[in-house]
């Protein structure tokens, strides 16, 4: 058992009532370097559960609670002090004040007071088969964890596991549904029957104790998907099929028959109603039922729409989980609307939609960083390069508040799987995003205003049978709008700034092959080549003449690769690129167009040698890239498909940070896209549990020195971390000083940035008084100047 400290971090923020979250831009000024934020969607709802006076919501990759005393909504990932990401059970227990929080790996947090205490037996002991946990109860400060194996029961005062329970033949494994402690008795829903035990034998872990309830109306070794108490009742659902249920109540000692073929897509007691989704006229729907048994109200929108209050739009009932609290009705919805509330359940329609700001989804393909806002684009395509059919829609971030397109809804059933977003850098309002689906949409001001398709592109465009499949859309420096259009004999395409359409002239191999990516050179002045790859392991790159050339990136590397996933330029123009076997580098474009005896580039694709622990070996070859961030340091961010995140030196010969899901607040290893903030030096990292951020020590240069800003600054006599200095030009020299001229501290600036200890040469912490810092670029023409406050 592991405890750690969880930090509250409260934002008061959106109801969807309000347009705008309570939260403060201030909270988010000067981001701590080396501090993480999490991103991550709270609009996607499943699991519910009442804590006092809060109604405690899972969504996916973190929960959330709301305050029904004070409307205030407090958040909490991995960022806070959850040890996992991917909720699939919540529960509370009253007695020992305790949350339970299972996620999709068998780990397990047991929150009490402001501590996480991690339990993680379960994740990491060998089973064979499955190792879910199905349900939750409480009894006598214990919680009894139904499993696909059998019973754990945890100690919630010890934070330990107390017991395990095999309760299949001969103390076999077997899946456990649900577990109910009634009077003197043990239930346990199984796949084979209900089974029973005395709750106080000694031996409970060993399955002769327990009892096959034959009286159980229903046929032998029927599984048992229900299991819970209701007004002092013991109920049972006997499955029939995925769907369909014999509900049963126990009455002195006998089981009644309550609905035979009872359609409950899941079934749950509150304390004066049972509810249960089910299917209504023509969507999934919500029942409750009285202690009768009798409807006391059915959501279903072909019945009686519930509408929430700010956009009067129905809320299909996706529903997850249900909480009745009086006479109020609380939903979890799994599609959209995070925490949905039905004030005076009995008869009300307007419901509101509660959750922190944002993304509508934790879907994402790529990142994009520009002009002060970081652009999400969450569709996606499959194993297979199909679409995937996600809503055509790009989450936006300023810093402080997330928002999406405002009229995406207008084009959901014409505008799938955006997968790139590409700024106009004539109009930051203006983006140009590319569709695994539909073709390139354009967007002004926060809406969509046309998408091109090969109507009105004098068939530039092409689909195939499957759609428009664009792999990229990218303004060159010339505000061309460069695409690559996969499946089609335009593969490389352009809109220029007369707006015109048009396309570059390519190999017959690249039309017919599925085009992955696209990526423009951006240093070659005058040439300024594009490049894109196939699922062929083939690169092409075209120069401003339409003189095309193909590249293999297997020539010149030792190790051979099967697959480019990726490519990046970095700021001395070198081509990072990374592949299925590691990384590989172009480290020079010169001869990029000399012809070989292959008919292709002579350019050579070059392993990097790098040093661990003292032996040589080629850089993650043994990892599968799937992209790679030059930051404002040229220092290279790798991101693997297993394996998180590595940070390398510029040329890629030391290794800087190892950060995985084990050892940082990162949500999964499985990273799929990064880009950083060039302003902030913050970077946004999608992972296939959603997008999280890193203040880096890096950020991009200014092109000319000017004054420079610390942070903190005043440094308090209680700040002991790292002094962020900004406002260099790159790599410039740092030299710091105390007020007499002593220089205490001589750093060199990542980029546009340097840290600092608030040390002098000899490891102490620097004295009171004010401190002036100099940077000087590395020729010795720009000489930036500012100052520091430190208070002892």
């Amino acid at each position: 058992m592991k405890a750690i400290n969880l930090v509250f971090s409260i934002l008061l923020c959106s109801l969807i009532t309000l347009l705008m979250p309570y939260s403060s831009k201030a909270q988010y000024t000067n981001v701590p370097i080396g501090s993480w934020r999490d991103h991550l969607s709270y609009y996607q709802t499943q699991k519910l559960g009442l804590v006092v006076n809060r109604i405690l919501v899972s969504a996916g990759s973190a929960m959330f609670y709301y305050d029904k005393e004070d409307n205030s909504v407090e958040r909490f990932s991995k960022v806070d002090g959850l040890t996992d990401a991917g909720i699939v059970q919540l529960a509370y227990d009253k007695t020992t004040k305790s949350i339970i929080v299972v996620y999709e790996n068998s780990n397990i947090d047991i929150i009490q007071k402001d501590r996480v205490y991690n339990i993680p037996d379960i994740k990491i002991r060998s089973i064979e088969g499955s190792k879910s946990i199905n349900d939750i109860v409480f009894h006598k400060k214990k919680a009894y964890l139904s499993c696909g194996f059998g019973i754990v029961v945890l100690d919630l005062e010890r934070k330990e596991i107390f017991e395990t329970y095999y309760i299949g033949y001969n103390s076999s494994k077997i899946n456990v549904n649900a577990v109910v402690i009634d009077n003197d008795s043990i239930y346990a829903a199984t796949v084979n029957g209900l089974l029973y035990a005395p709750y106080n034998s000694p031996s409970l872990a060993t399955s002769e104790t327990w009892i096959k309830h034959e009286s159980l109306d229903n046929p032998s070794n029927t599984e048992i998907k229900y299991l819970f108490k209701y007004k002092d009742k013991l109920m049972a659902g006997i499955k029939i099929d995925d769907a369909y249920i014999h509900l049963l109540e126990k009455k002195q000692g006998q089981w009644d028959t309550v609905f035979t073929n009872l359609l409950a897509y899941w079934i749950k007691p509150t304390d004066d109603y049972l509810v249960y989704k089910t299917w209504g006229s023509s969507n999934q729907a919500v029942i409750v039922l009285d202690e009768n048994y009798n409807q006391k109200r059915l959501i279903d929108v072909e019945w009686g729409a519930i509408t929430n209050d700010y956009n009067n739009l129905e809320i299909t009932p996706e529903v997850g989980d249900a909480i009745i609290v009086g006479g109020d009705l609380w939903l979890s919805h799994e599609k959209a609307g995070g925490l949905i509330f039905l004030k005076d359940f009995a008869s009300n329609t307007i419901a509101k939609s509660i959750y922190p700001n944002g993304p509508l989804s934790n879907g994402v393909f790529s990142i994009t960083a520009s002009n002060d806002k970081i652009y999400v684009a969450p569709g996606g395509r499959n194993i297979q390069n199909s679409p995937r059919g996600y809503p055509g829609n790009i989450y936006h971030f300023n810093g402080y508040y997330w928002d999406c397109l405002s009229n995406y809804l207008d084009y959901q059933n014409v505008l799938k799987d955006i997968i790139h977003v590409s700024v106009d850098p004539r109009n930051p309002n203006h983006l140009m995003a590319a569709s695994w689906w539909s073709g390139v949409a354009e967007i002004l001001d926060n809406k969509i205003v046309k998408i091109w398709d090969s109507t009105n592109t004098n068939s530039t465009l092409k689909s195939d049978v499957y759609g428009y499949r664009i792999a990229g859309a990218e303004y060159d420096p010339s505000s061309n709008l460069i695409v690559a259009n996969s499946l089609s004999s335009n593969s490389f395409c352009y809109y220029n700034y007369r707006n015109e359409w048009g396309n570059f002239n390519t190999f017959n191999s690249i039309g017919q092959a599925e085009v992955l990516g696209l990526m423009l050179d951006k240093y070659n002045h005058g040439n300024y080549y594009k490049f894109l790859w196939t699922n062929n392991n083939d690169i092409l790159a075209i120069d401003n003449n339409n003189n095309q050339i193909l590249i293999d990136p297997n020539n010149g590397a030792k190790d051979q690769s099967n697959k480019v996933n990726c490519m990046v330029q970095d700021s001395e123009g070198e081509i990072w690129i990374g592949t299925d076997k590691g990384v590989k580098v172009i480290y020079s474009l010169d001869n990029l167009f000399e012809m070989g005896a292959t008919n292709k580039s002579t350019v050579t694709c070059n392993n990097i040698i790098y040093q661990e622990e003292g032996i040589a070996q080629y850089l993650l070859n043994f990892d599968n890239i799937n992209c790679i961030m030059n930051d404002g340091g040229n220092r290279k961010w790798v991101g693997t498909e297993r394996n998180g995140i590595f940070v390398f030196s510029p040329n890629g010969d030391k290794q800087l940070y190892h950060f995985t899901a084990e050892n940082s607040p990162l949500y999964s290893n499985r990273i799929i896209t990064m880009a950083q903030d060039p302003k902030t030096g913050e970077v946004y990292i999608g992972t296939g549990l959603g997008v999280i951020s890193y203040k880096a020590e890096s950020m991009e240069g200014e092109e000319k020195a000017g004054n420079l800003t610390a942070y903190p600054n005043p440094v308090k006599p209680e700040y002991n971390g790292i002094i962020a200095i900004k406002g260099f030009v790159s790599d410039s020299d740092v030299r710091i000083s105390d007020i007499a001229g002593n220089v205490v501290a001589h750093l060199k600036s990542i980029g546009g940035q340097a840290v600092w200890n608030g040390k002098n040469f000899n490891g102490e912490r620097v004295s009171s008084g004010v401190y002036l810092i100099f940077g000087s670029a590395l020729e010795g023409k720009e000489t930036a100047v500012g100052k520091i406050l430190f208070v002892r």
